[in-house]
């Protein structure tokens, strides 16, 4: 598959099976405003004169607010934290992608393209959640805020619904030869949905080889989904004709048979399904040894 960034900000693919590779990530987003961090180094003398200016901060520092407490730990942690690229740490490259999300590509339905790549994703799934509700959590405009946590619930949501396909796809692959089964038993997972992503999939993969070995396995649950709908369609259709016929069977006298199936007919009701059923009684009838008798009992009078 293509890079995880490079499938829409960058006409030329340079990696196969990357998600979310953090240096290419950030040259292909030079045009977007970034936030240079600067962790200052840490000397000898430092380390030793620790405790000393601890201990003294303790004495002198006033009570903070819970609030700036918050925003305090949240930046000391973010210049301890462990580069995932050159220059970048986890939590600026997460800031990179909700500022993506929000501002670049807005929509649904491009957040799957970038989505679509779930060995990958699934390295930075928490942190970027983690980094939606810090970011809601520090933010002192109510606006802002709810954008950010928005954000994070409409991704989450959307995220689980790929998630799903994801596995059920998995177990196609892991049983090629049992998709009718698989179909009957998980019939109501095969949505519209899942057949775009499988559409989606295709569109993402770098070969031809394998586009084209994805769109025939969409196909072949495509079919294996239609022809379980329509045998399921036609049972429902026999059990209703076996219903009318065993109604009209009950009746009281040929006279009452014969008004049902008129009334039946009028009503439109009358479809195939019940009348290869008469036709079936019928001949069925005719050839039984009561029948042959009553029909010689009454020639003979």
């Amino acid at each position: 598959m293509s890079n995880f960034m490079a499938l829409e900000l960058s006409n030329s693919i340079t990696k196969p099976s990357i998600f979310f590779d953090a240096t290419t990530f950030f040259r292909l987003n030079e045009n977007l405003p970034t936030t240079t961090l600067l962790i200052p180094p840490i000397s000898f003398a430092s380390l030793k004169s620790k405790h000393r200016r601890k201990t003294r901060a303790a004495q002198s520092s006033p009570t903070t607010s819970p609030q700036a407490s918050n925003i305090a730990t949240a930046q000391v942690a973010e210049q301890v934290e462990v580069e995932v690229a050159e220059g970048y740490t986890m939590t600026q490259f997460c800031d990179k992608i909700i500022d993506v999300f929000m501002n670049e590509k807005p929509r649904a339905k491009e957040w799957r393209k970038l989505l679509v790549f779930r060995e990958d994703w699934e390295k930075y799934r928490e942190s970027f959640y983690n980094r939606c509700r810090t970011r809601a959590d520090m933010e002192g405009d109510p606006t802002m805020k709810e954008k950010f946590t928005s954000l994070g619930r409409k991704v989450k949501k959307i995220d689980d619904e790929m998630e799903r396909h994801s596995e059920l796809l998995k177990e196609i692959q892991d049983n090629p030869t049992d998709v009718n089964a698989l179909v009957a038993r998980r019939r109501k997972d095969f949505t519209e949905e899942f057949f775009r992503h499988l559409n989606l999939l295709s569109e993402v993969y770098d070969s031809l080889e394998d586009r084209d070995a994805m769109a025939r396995l969409g196909a072949r649950c495509l079919s294996a989904v239609s022809a379980y709908d329509n045998t399921l369609e036609y049972v429902e259709t026999l059990d209703t004709a076996q219903a009318k016929f065993d109604d009209i069977l009950n009746s009281p006298s040929v006279d009452v048979a014969c008004e049902k199936i008129k009334s039946l007919a009028k009503a439109k009701e009358l479809d195939s399904s019940l009348v290869l059923l008469i036709n079936s009684a019928w001949a069925s009838a005719k050839e039984s040894t009561t029948m042959k008798n009553e029909v010689w009992s009454t020639t003979l009078y």
